[in-house]
Order: C-alpha cells, then sequence, then structure tokens
C-alpha cells in the first residue's frame, strides 16, 4: 500500500513556496505529480501557473501520485531507472481531480501553484503565512488558469456565445459602461445589435447553468483573477476564454436583462457583482469590500476576513495578519477594532443589522458570515449625517463599545414594512405609493401635506436623486419628476391603464433599491425615514460621531448601554443638520467627480452662484491650534492638522 504524503516546512523568511509539476500522461490516466519548493520574489520567479476553482465536497476525495526522486523533464524520457522513483499518495477533492485530468498535458509537463496541494493544509501557522504570500504568487504567476468544471449541460453553447460577444466590446469596470471593441462596429447600446446577437431561449438555458457553477459563489476566486490581471482564462471542459472577454460577454447579456425570475436575477446580481469587484482597478475600505462579498461562500469563516485583504492596501496599515488560531469572533472584532483605530471612524456600523444575525457577536460587529437581508444605505449612497466628524473617545472593554454621540429623536411609529419589491411596471406600485401617503399623512394644512409628500418623496429613495452627483448620473432621478410622480399618485389610480413614463420608473426603481427589507416609521419629532426591519417603536435614533448615518439603537436593561438595530435613514438630518443646524439658503451639499482622482468627492455647491467648495459653509474659522495641510488632493479635500496634540484628519478622508 502507498504511504501519504508527509509535507516538508517551509522556511517563511526566505520566501519559500511549494510548486507541483503535473506529469504529462493520457487523460484518465493515474494523476502523477512531483512537489517540490521554490524560493519566490520580484527577483526570483519561477514559471508557473496559478489554478483558481472550487473545491467542492471535501468528503468526495479522490488519490493522486506525488512522485519522490523523480527525474527532470526531459530527462525522464532518458531513464530506465522506475525503480529509483518514490510513490506517496495525496487525497484531493473530485473537483481538483477533474481540473488536473483536464489540464494536464500529454507531451509535457506543466507547473502549477494549487493552494489545496502547494499549502499544507493541516498546518494553522503555515497556511497564514502563505495566505499572505498569495499577492506575491498570484501577481507574479505566468497566468491564472480558472477551472469551472466538465462539459455539461450545454457549457461549450454558452462559452462559444459568450466569447463572440465579449470580443465585440470593452467594459469600464470602474463606471459600468460599454463600449465597441476596437476595431468593431458593433454598438452595445443598440437593440438592433442586441437583436443580432441575441441568445435563443435554449442558449439562456445554458449560460444560466454555466453561472450556477461552484466557482462563481467561492470567496477566494474574486482576489485571485484581480491580483492576475488580464492575464486570466477561463476553462469549462475542452472550451478556453480570456476572463476579460468572458466578462465582457456578461456584462452585455445582463445590461439587456436576460433574467426574468427572482431566483435568475439574483444569480445574475451574484456573478456581475464579483466581475465588477475583480475587474476594478480600485478598491474602497475593507469594511465595503466585506459587505459587498457576503454572498460569497468560504467554508472557513475567518477567511472573510483573509480572502480579500489583497483587494483592500490599508490592510497593512490596519495590522491584519491571518491567523488561523484565532477564532471567528476574535478575528471579526479585531478587524473593527482595527478599523476605528486606524481610521477615527465608526463606519463600519453601517454594515452591523440586527436583521443579519448568526454568530454571538457584540451588535456593533458585523456579522459577515451572514448574507445582508439589505443593501447598505451608505455603501449605495453617501451621507455625511456626523458632519464628517471623527470618532471620540472610542475604547473597548468586554464587548462593550464606549463612542461619543448625541440622542436626536425615538422611533414613534411604525408604518410600513417593505417585504416585498415596489412594482415598477404597472398600476399597482401607484397603488402602493398611495397606501403610504395616507399611512403617513393625516387632517393637515395644504401646505403641511405639500412638505409631507417632499418628505416621504426623499425618504422612500433616500434623496437618491439626480441633483446629488455632479456630473449627474444619468440612471437617478430628478427630484423634480420624482415629486411629481408623488403628487399626482391619485391620478394614476384613476388612469391605472396607464404605465408610469421613464423618469417616474427610475424613481421608483431607487425606491425599491432603498427601501426593500426596511421599514418606514415616524419619529416622536415628526420626521419621516427608512430602518432595519427589527425598528421597534421606542428604539432611538442616534447621530454617532464618526459614523456618517445615523443609527437605531435599544437601550439594555441596565440603563448605560445599547444594542444597534442598524443604520438608518432620517428626513432633514442626513448633511449634518443635526449637529451644525441647516445650510444657508440655496446651498447643497453632493459629490463631485473629480477625473484626476478617479473619483467623487464631497463639494457644496452655491446654487446662488453656481459654484462648489470643499468647505462646509455652517462652519466658522478654524479652533486654536489647527491648521489646513497641503496636499496633492487637496481642491477636492481637507487635510486638517494640529501641531500641538498631532491630531491629523488624513486617514478619515473619504
Amino acid at each position: 500500500m502507498i504511504a501519504p504524503y508527509k509535507y516538508t516546512a517551509l522556511k517563511e523568511d526566505t520566501g519559500e513556496i511549494r510548486l507541483l509539476t503535473l506529469l504529462p500522461d493520457c487523460f484518465g490516466e493515474p494523476i502523477r505529480i512531483s512537489l517540490e519548493i521554490h524560493v519566490l520574489s520580484d527577483s526570483e520567479v519561477p514559471e508557473f501557473e496559478a489554478l483558481s476553482y472550487a473545491w467542492g465536497d471535501a468528503s468526495d476525495v479522490r488519490d493522486i501520485y506525488i512522485e519522490a526522486n523523480q527525474p527532470k523533464w526531459p530527462e525522464l524520457l532518458e531513464t530506465d531507472d522506475i525503480n529509483s522513483v518514490q510513490r506517496r499518495r495525496l487525497r484531493v477533492t473530485k473537483n481538483l481531480f477533474e481540473a488536473l485530468n483536464h489540464l494536464r498535458l500529454e507531451d509535457r509537463p506543466r507547473v502549477f501553484w494549487i493552494d489545496a496541494i502547494c499549502v499544507d493544509q493541516k498546518d494553522l501557522e503555515e497556511r497564514g503565512h502563505q495566505v499572505l504570500r498569495m499577492p506575491d504568487i498570484y501577481t507574479l504567476t505566468a497566468g491564472v488558469v480558472v477551472w469551472l468544471g466538465p462539459e455539461s449541460d450545454k457549457s461549450s453553447v454558452a462559452i462559444r456565445t459568450i466569447k463572440d460577444i465579449g470580443l465585440r466590446i470593452i467594459v469600464d469596470w470602474n463606471f459600468l459602461n460599454m463600449a465597441p471593441a476596437p476595431e468593431s462596429e458593433f454598438d452595445p447600446g443598440s437593440k438592433n445589435s442586441y437583436d443580432a446577437v441575441a441568445p435563443s431561449t435554449e442558449v439562456w438555458r445554458s449560460i444560466h447553468h454555466l453561472l450556477g457553477r461552484a466557482w462563481f459563489k467561492r470567496l477566494w476566486i474574486i482576489q485571485e483573477v484581480y491580483l492576475a490581471g488580464k492575464n486570466t482564462h477561463v476553462v469549462c471542459g475542452s472550451m478556453k476564454i480570456s476572463y476579460e472577454h468572458f466578462g465582457n460577454g456578461i456584462f452585455y447579456l445582463m445590461a439587456w436583462k436576460g433574467h426574468n425570475e427572482p431566483q435568475v436575477e439574483r444569480l445574475w446580481d451574484l456573478v456581475t457583482d464579483l466581475l465588477a469587484l475583480s475587474n476594478q482597478t480600485s478598491f474602497r475600505e475593507l469594511d465595503r469590500v466585506l459587505h459587498e462579498t457576503r454572498q460569497s461562500r468560504c467554508s472557513d469563516q475567518r477567511d472573510r476576513i483573509y480572502a480579500v485583504l489583497s483587494l483592500v492596501p490599508e490592510y497593512k496599515r490596519l495590522g491584519i495578519r491571518p491567523d488561523y488560531t484565532k477564532s471567528v469572533t476574535e478575528v471579526f472584532q479585531s478587524v473593527v477594532l482595527q478599523q476605528v483605530k486606524h481610521r477615527s471612524q465608526l463606519d463600519v456600523l453601517h454594515f452591523c443589522s440586527m436583521d443579519d444575525r448568526a454568530m454571538d457577536l457584540p451588535t456593533w460587529v458585523p456579522d459577515w458570515s451572514v448574507r445582508s437581508s439589505a443593501p447598505s444605505m451608505q455603501s449605495l449612497l453617501r451621507f455625511r449625517a456626523d458632519a464628517d466628524a471623527k470618532a471620540y473617545s472610542c475604547s473597548e472593554s468586554e464587548g462593550i463599545l464606549a463612542v461619543t454621540g448625541h440622542c436626536v429623536t425615538i422611533v414613534d411609529d411604525i408604518k410600513k414594512h417593505f417585504t416585498e419589491q415596489i412594482p415598477d411596471n404597472t398600476d399597482a406600485s401607484a397603488r402602493v405609493i398611495g397606501e403610504l401617503i395616507s399611512a403617513v399623512i393625516g387632517v393637515e394644512s395644504n401646505e403641511s401635506r405639500v412638505n409631507r409628500l417632499h418628505s416621504l418623496c426623499r425618504t422612500l429613495c433616500a434623496t437618491a436623486f439626480n441633483e446629488r452627483n455632479i456630473p449627474a448620473n444619468t440612471y437617478a432621478p430628478l427630484s423634480e419628476e420624482s415629486l411629481k410622480y408623488i403628487m399626482g399618485c391619485d391620478d394614476w389610480l384613476r388612469r391605472n391603464s396607464v404605465q408610469p413614463p421613464e423618469p417616474y420608473l427610475r424613481y421608483l426603481s431607487q425606491v425599491g433599491r432603498f427601501s426593500y427589507g426596511r421599514v418606514l416609521f415616524t419619529s416622536a419629532d415628526g420626521r419621516l425615514g427608512l430602518a432595519p426591519r427589527a425598528t421597534k417603536p421606542g428604539d432611538e435614533i442616534c447621530i454617532i460621531l464618526g459614523c456618517s448615518s445615523p443609527v437605531v439603537l435599544r437601550s439594555d436593561d441596565n440603563g448605560f448601554s445599547y444594542r444597534v438595530v442598524g443604520e438608518c435613514y432620517l428626513d432633514g438630518i442626513m448633511r449634518g443638520e443635526a449637529l451644525l443646524g441647516l445650510l444657508p439658503k440655496g446651498w447643497m451639499l453632493i459629490r463631485k467627480y473629480y477625473p484626476e482622482y478617479h473619483g467623487r468627492y464631497w463639494a457644496f455647491f452655491d446654487g446662488n452662484t453656481g459654484q462648489t467648495q470643499v468647505d462646509d459653509p455652517r462652519l466658522g474659522p478654524l479652533p486654536a491650534g489647527w491648521r489646513l495641510r497641503t496636499h496633492t488632493k487637496e481642491n477636492a479635500s481637507n487635510w486638517f492638522v494640529n501641531d500641538g496634540t498631532g491630531e491629523d484628519t488624513s486617514l478619515t478622508q473619504d
């Protein structure tokens, strides 16, 4: 009987990794490999490929054989000393076994780095060290091979269709738009162009089956393909396509709405989200990436953190290192505390929700192991309820996080639970809006009624209006057109055969985006708001310094501590009004795009002059000891320093 393989320890200080050589043979023959230790550094890069695949069922395993004292290729062809080869057995999952069988060549060896084989999975310390090496491994590899699995459900037809479209267009994943590929006359925005390439029902079915494969649900794949850049290929059975063209084709089909069933739509959302993440050229804060990847799967929940570290440049400054000796609770909690300490911000509270908890964690720690029941409003639409203040006097003891904040009001009544999406294409949408109007408007004067309708219009979409962005976001509704729909809702009901025009559909789309999975509530001071489903009358709405959205808190019986219910929208306080008062007449807080910085930054727009500025017009001169520091983005954001205390706001800039 062949003995199991025993790993030789790696020398981490010299940058050692293991590489496997997949030895040549015919399809279906026993899988034979050799496993050798190499140094990997910027100056010493062996030639190898990296494999990205779904591990599969850990209990469904196959034997492969590791051969020691194996003559080097091509010397192997010239030796008759087969007895000198020492063979050892290693068990791998069925998915990996099938990948090796399909990727093996008949006439020459192939060198790979494959995590399940090249890392001693039983050595927790080595696992942690090798996770830190993955940015080097996937950046320095000659190429990444994405293995989707063997041919099935007409996957070859799906691949050919996606490839044909993907070659015709290019996608800007940072701004999520399409353009014709160089020397291509194909217009991705044209209905005629789509009709020319539109898949048949049978082909659509094969594409849905392909996108339903386990690889697309795996968390680790995002950093694997992101780090390798464009040198990545997708393999399914005998079919091969570049990852760039694969992503282009899928994005195009998604843009033309190749789905009409809820379960299919969720599948497309999953795939397009991971394609966007793995193709973006820049990333935001760690907590946002953690939230955006909650729907992906991993077998070890600690990998919720470790599998995305390479996507976020700040992780090294945060001092986060993979440590598989810590519990999941310890890992999650330490990540939150490191972010708070490093940034002097508490925006991580946006991703805490009493609706989405499976683990025994403090309520100020997001449970990243659970898929979010509603998208974070702050991740979709930035707010500034804390007036861009930093977290003050923040500390943790025995699971309690001490923060500084201000209770604005309390929840008075729950008016509506949004358990379903608001219809966006029939009179049913007007009926739902009409019910909401009846629920929040009583016997009031005409002026009060108009003000209430304005507030409802803003609240239902969390003020996701076109005017908030310069330049404008063409997909967002205009506030004036949206208000016309709210004001004329009764008319829509009387003409129930009439479908709302496009401007109103854009508004209803935003309403569905922000209200689904939440409740509409009224506060004790008469305001309207959106909050998590778990919100109850008596819960407090608080502004916490360092957290840019209001937070719903529930008092514990002890009278001095609270539990986090979740982030909320409260009309009239989302621009810092609860701390600084109203903006001067004619002024508006906007998000301005700066092409030189490839991003949007806060700015104050003066409607009287048409000019924008970084400084908040509600603030006076800087306090004693503080000064502005010059920096490369000073026309988009302020950098304050205090020479006396050493305080520095550079780490809290958005």
